[in-house]
């Protein structure tokens, strides 16, 4: 049998000529809320799966949307509209401020920081990052009978062969010239669930071509000119970036028109490729809102929604479908010059894509990662709907399931909700979801549960807004805690005020990360290392503080030989700075050296008694950065004669993708001392088992503490 989430209505053969939206309202269901009753097998072929198209804006940021946003300089006409005609969301988010991880997530029902990456975005010739096997969102309505179609920007990787006919490995956009284009490329959307795809990988990447399913359309021989925007690399010939948008809107409408008629359930994945750049605003959209280019740009993207609902209506399909409207992350804003510009440009014509939020795309603030989310189902979902509670765009796997009556298994979507009570009017006490993570560009974490927000990052946490750098050198906090009930700009840090809540929420998110998943569910294995502290300007926990005062604060620090600190933006200052390095090795708190020993020699200014001297490192394996093999300290009162060395060589290396800092310290018993004297002797090269056996490695050292 089929599990539905419908009225269940008798059956006769006569009716199965009649096409789904009279039936529908026949059988006296258009307005009738979901049950949990079942469809029983005689019912199969009057087929009540609804259609399910999936439109995601790529850039578009919350307050872009005329209905959010009173004060948009934008005409939005068909989004306010779907809005209208169904729920909005208030507080949804993307499980990322960037485009392939959030991707990912609504995919696959799964944070995007358990696959290889915890960070970032792909590059050009990238390999796919949902892995093979796993059970997507396309490839689960596949299996229930549904027609499932790719139709625009893909940006998740995919395999390529070079001219040798071997996986191309190293990617960059250079690379395309050593691509076979007349061969398949591999692993693309239809091994990943997709019946049908058409569009590219990123309109600002190459290669500069569309892709059918597995095969370039035409074989790009062209360099891109300098004068068209874009990263440099290989395109076909012709190839005119105002174009693309028309093109997928046009793919994305004759499918509506193909599937219409053939009376069966179909799934839509439409990812737009605007309004990020290029920023390229067709001319009949050009002057028509009053925020300069990338405000056409958004009236165009409104323009596509309104051409997507028409094609439902031509085709008697608008009632049976479930229309999903929401945007990857937040805007960078961007003004649209040059096809780009500068970020936050957008801001002259006084229209803040961001809203009220701060922040802005690759954030881990608000602004990077509440998104617009519209759903419209009629006789589902309440016209003019709306809902304050807290969703993520990795619960829409959970819920298509919910539509048709089931569960996921425990190995899939292990960080998907349903939100189908949300979507039908239903209140639930406590809401859906019991807490949200978030990801920053740079890989930082953040955890919201409740009016409780925690952001493990002293900045922005990737989009330029605030620079770790310069937040560690304003003393900021290690670590952010708002609550956006009564703080929604972010503006006032309260991690000092409630530890309690730091530790709850620290916990929380460290459970997600063990357990592979966040939903209720068996424990799951990540794909990748997942690692809350990673490049997340911290120290290890048992730091509650990223200063610290010790004699030798603020003291200079001399090199004992000609060894060039590599790695650090104020020589061996960092060394006595007081300030306590973070995890993220290019903040510029570290004394970093390239394949040798350290030899450095610290002076007190004054003979002092020392009771204990320590020197924290960082190992972080995938910059090939090790922790020493011995550290050794010795204490001198003219700087000629050192005696009583301690040394620490029981040292081990992890042989795993290991991140970490570690303090080495010695207890003293009063030793009367002017100058210390720390060397610490490296790996030199990395080791047989690391990747990058036989490279030099990295020793970084910072904050000498002497007390």
């Amino acid at each position: 049998m089929v599990e539905c989430r419908l009225n269940p209505i008798p059956c006769e053969k006569k009716m199965t000529t009649v096409n789904r939206r009279t039936f529908l309202k026949m059988a006296g269901i258009g307005a009738a809320a979901l049950t949990s009753h079942k469809i029983h097998g005689s019912c199969r072929d009057l087929d009540q799966r609804p259609n399910i198209i999936f439109i995601l804006a790529d850039d578009l940021g919350y307050g872009d949307v005329k209905c959010l946003n009173g004060e948009s300089k934008i005409p939005t006409p068909n989004l306010d509209r779907l809005a209208g005609q169904g729920i909005t969301f208030t507080d949804a988010h993307s499980n990322s401020s960037l485009c392939s991880p959030t991707r990912y997530g609504i995919l696959t029902g799964r944070y995007s920081w358990r696959s290889r990456r915890q960070g970032g975005a792909l590059w050009s010739y990238d390999p796919p990052l949902i892995e093979p096997g796993r059970l997507t969102v396309p490839r689960y309505l596949k299996e229930k009978g549904y027609h499932t179609a790719c139709i625009g920007k893909w940006h998740l990787g995919m395999n390529w062969r070079d001219k040798k006919g071997d996986i191309l490995k190293d990617t960059g956009a250079e690379k395309g010239w050593n691509i076979d284009f007349s061969k398949p490329l591999e692993n693309g959307p239809t091994t990943r669930g997709f019946d049908y795809f058409f569009g590219l990988d990123a309109p600002n990447y190459p290669p500069y071509c569309y892709i059918e399913n597995d095969r370039t359309i035409g074989i790009p021989t062209k360099e891109k000119p300098v004068t068209m925007y874009g990263c440099p690399g290989i395109m076909l010939e012709k190839w005119d970036l105002l174009d693309v948008l028309p093109e997928i809107e046009k793919r994305a409408v004759n499918y509506i028109d193909d599937r219409a008629r053939t009376g069966k359930p179909f799934f839509l994945y439409f990812p737009l490729t605007a309004p990020h750049t290029p920023i390229a605003p067709n001319e009949e959209y050009r002057g028509k809102s009053q925020a300069g280019p990338y405000g056409d740009f958004v009236h165009q993207v409104d323009s596509v929604v309104g051409n997507i609902l028409r094609a439902l209506d031509r085709n008697d399909l608008a009632d049976n479908t479930l229309v999903v409207f929401t945007s990857d992350n937040g805007s960078p804003g961007r003004d649209g010059t040059g096809m780009a510009g500068e970020p936050d440009s957008v801001l002259e014509y006084g229209h803040d894509p961001s809203y009220i939020f701060r922040g802005r795309k690759a954030d881990i603030w608000e602004g990077g990662h509440r998104v617009p989310f519209f759903a419209r189902w009629p006789g589902r979902i309440k016209p003019g709907s709306r809902s304050g509670d807290i969703i993520c765009l990795t619960d829409f796997f959970a819920t298509c399931a919910a539509i048709l009556g089931e569960k996921l298994p425990d190995n899939a979507g292990e960080d998907s909700y349903d939100i189908l009570p949300l979507l039908t009017g239903r209140k639930l006490k406590g809401g859906i979801r019991e807490a949200v993570v978030h990801l920053g560009g740079n890989g930082s974490f953040s955890i919201r549960q409740g009016e409780w927000k925690l952001e493990i990052c002293p900045g922005s946490g990737g989009g330029g807004s605030l620079f770790a750098e310069t937040a560690l050198k304003n003393r900021m906090p290690l670590i952010q805690l708002y609550n956006l009930e009564r703080d929604i700009g972010e503006q006032h840090n309260v991690q000092d005020r409630y530890p309690d809540v730091v530790f709850r929420l620290t916990t929380l998110l460290e459970k997600y990360v063990d357990e592979g998943r966040s939903t209720p569910g068996r424990p799951q294995k990540n794909t990748g290392q997942p690692d809350i502290w990673k490049s997340l300007e911290v120290r290890n926990d048992k730091f509650d503080s990223h200063s610290v005062n010790h004699l030798a604060k603020g003291k200079p620090v001399f090199p004992r030989t000609d060894v060039p600190v590599k790695f650090s933006k104020n020589g061996l200052d960092v060394l006595t700075d007081g300030i306590r390095a973070s995890a993220l090795f290019n903040d510029g708190l570290w004394a970093g050296v390239e394949g040798v020993d350290l030899d450095v020699l610290v002076d007190l200014e004054r003979v002092c008694t020392v009771r204990s001297v320590a020197a924290g490192f960082l190992e972080n394996q995938p910059y090939w950065i090790f922790l020493p093999r011995k550290v050794g300290f010795s204490f001198s009162s003219d700087g000629k004669k050192f005696h009583s060395e301690k040394v620490i060589d029981d040292i081990t290396l992890a042989a795993d993708d290991r991140r970490t800092i570690r303090d080495f310290p010695v207890t003293l018993n009063n030793v009367k001392c002017r100058f210390i004297r720390l060397k610490a002797e490296g790996v030199g090269r990395c080791p047989a088992w690391h990747k990058g056996a036989g490279g030099k490695a990295w020793l970084f050292v910072d904050e000498i503490v002497v007390k």
